[in-house]
């Protein structure tokens, strides 16, 4: 007896397109009371409201305007002073001025490798090999160890006796003012790139980019190369 022949199976389609999740939503509950039809107040009239969406990216604040980058730098340079004034006023026996040149080492290392590591990742996104929310985001991790190198310098250096007579020892002193300077107009410079809605950064946010890593490198091999002039001499 011939077994006739089965009809093959259709193949079942797969639909290449990912179904959506449905929409979340909370439910509110209303309570009525007797004066309004007359419904028990455990029993309430429910419904469905969509979920609201996330809220809006938060703005410039006051503390990103350049009233408080001059109102910084007043106070960096009243600090300078007060550094200046406890290096001429403090006697300092060897064992603290050891402890300081070991701290001022560190707070360089800190401060200054931030700086260049900062430098670096801008370099990446320039050839290519970075996106610029990757080089700005990496920047923005790196200011707590550069202010902190940097106020670490200050500290330190007053009680490494430097000689105010000196002329490279007061330009070293508006070096760091000028470094300070430039390091809080730097976080406007980063916020004004961050909020840029552009597809290429403009050119005038990138010339001012440009011209706050010269300034920095200036100021820190300039600062540098005084301290260990100093040292030497």
């Amino acid at each position: 007896m011939t077994r006739p022949d089965t009809a093959p199976e259709s193949p079942t389609l797969i639909s290449p397109v990912t179904p959506l999740a449905p929409r979340q939503v909370r439910a509110d509950t209303v309570s009525w009371g007797a004066m309004h039809g007359g419904r028990p107040p455990g029993r309430g009239l429910t419904r469905r409201l969509p979920t609201p969406a996330g809220e809006p990216e938060r703005p410039l604040a006051l503390h990103d305007s350049w009233l408080a980058v001059v109102a910084a730098a007043v106070l960096a340079g009243f600090t300078l002073a007060g550094a200046a004034w406890i290096s001429v006023h403090v006697e300092v026996d060897s064992a603290l001025h050891t402890a300081a040149l070991f701290v001022h080492l560190a707070s360089l290392v800190l401060g200054f490798g931030g700086v260049l590591i900062a430098d670096y990742l801008v370099l990446l996104w320039i050839s290519g090999r970075s996106t610029l929310a990757e080089a700005i985001g990496g920047a923005e991790r790196l200011h707590l160890p550069i202010w902190a190198g940097l106020a670490g310098l200050v500290a330190s250096g007053a009680l490494l006796e430097p000689n105010l007579a000196s002329a490279l020892t007061r330009t070293k002193l508006v070096l760091v003012l000028l470094l300070t300077v430039n390091g809080l107009q730097a976080l406007i410079l980063g916020r004004r790139i961050a909020h840029s809605d552009a597809t290429h950064l403009p050119a005038r946010l990138t010339l001012w980019g440009a011209a706050t890593a010269l300034v920095s490198q200036l100021c820190w091999w300039g600062a540098v190369w005084i301290g260990f002039w100093n040292a030497e001499n």
